[in-house]
């Protein structure tokens, strides 16, 4: 069992790394040097991960089996609460430089679930894991949103460049319903309401879907070779407890949370690899926008990006011997 769970793991850490690597020769092939052509893949990604969701919902649950899913769908929110107040905790333990209070929580708490999360998970599980990941994607929408964008607005006050902000806005909820969420909750509504999907749409979704996991793997290649390992040689203390959140704290905290819980296995499986992705790349843009420190929130991302590739091989591991 142990020597096969190893193997699993090995295979699936090789499919991933082969495809990354494929975006890093890409990248110094200077295939993407523009960023427009850069963005030109995000784009496809962002086109295809709609579709991906939507049909990875209405094809891998009946309507009882998505009413059985929902009934543990309060844990992601649970754990990122505690992962919320453990940040808390090291601001108050002096850790955390007083202008970077608000970016430190968005970051220590958010994770970047749709483009690194749907290969990973897609890789080690198939698509009969995506329907988990979606459930602590939606969790992690709405912290990024509300808490998330809270915060960093409140550094652009500190910094006397923001209004002061509310814990729930217009353009906070704007946001949160973007297209992959949107189509998850299109897939929700659909099955729970049993309504019958023409087949050309069924096919086309799966088809447009089928181009998430390689594009995005692709992506995170080209953003490692762009970011590069010198930036990331002198790291403020702040990082590092970043870090330490995405690959021990946030899949620790998910592991206690859930062990004592009559769930499936997979599940179990599929919210721990999602407590553990890097930060999210919408922390850097929303810190540039509301006075956030965006040279922080981009060392963050950059560096829970390559440490991922690093943490990888433990973490598929550990996460099959659960």
């Amino acid at each position: 069992m142990l020597a096969s769970t190893i193997l699993q793991s090995i295979s699936a850490l090789f499919v991933l790394l082969t495809i990354i690597c494929f975006g890093v020769w890409l990248s110094r092939k200077r295939y993407f040097d523009l960023p427009s052509s850069r963005a030109t893949v995000s784009k496809l990604v962002n086109t295809s991960i709609p579709c991906f969701l939507f049909y990875s919902v209405i094809s891998k649950f009946s309507h009882d089996e998505l009413l059985n899913l929902l009934t543990f769908a309060g844990v992601p929110f649970l754990t990122v609460a505690i992962n919320y107040f453990i940040s808390l905790l090291f601001i108050r333990l002096g850790w955390v430089r007083p202008h970077l209070k608000g970016t430190f929580i968005a970051a220590f708490s958010a994770a970047t679930v749709l483009f690194v999360g749907v290969p990973l998970v897609s890789t080690m599980y198939g698509s009969d894991g995506i329907p988990y990941l979606l459930v602590y994607f939606f969790a992690n929408c709405v912290f990024i949103w509300t808490v998330g964008l809270f915060n960093i607005q409140v550094d652009g006050v500190r910094k006397g460049t923001g209004v002061a902000p509310k814990i729930i806005s217009l353009k906070g909820l704007r946001m949160l319903l973007s297209p992959p969420l949107l189509a998850f909750l299109l897939g929700l509504v659909v099955v729970l309401s049993s309504i019958t999907v023409p087949n050309f749409i069924q096919v086309s979704t799966r088809y447009l879907g089928q181009l998430t996991t390689p594009l995005a793997l692709i992506f995170v290649g080209i953003t490692i070779h762009q970011i590069g390992v010198e930036k990331l040689r002198k790291m403020p203390r702040e990082v590092w407890l970043v870090l330490l959140s995405c690959f021990v704290i946030r899949p620790l905290v998910m592991y206690l949370c859930t062990m004592s819980l009559d769930m499936d296995p997979l599940m179990r499986k599929c919210f721990i690899l999602a407590s553990a992705l890097p930060v999210s790349s919408v922390i850097a843009v929303l810190s540039k926008g509301y006075g956030g420190d965006e040279e922080f929130a981009s060392e963050a991302i950059g560096a829970s990006t390559v440490g991922m590739i690093v943490v990888l091989p433990f973490l598929l591991i550990a996460v099959n011997l659960i």
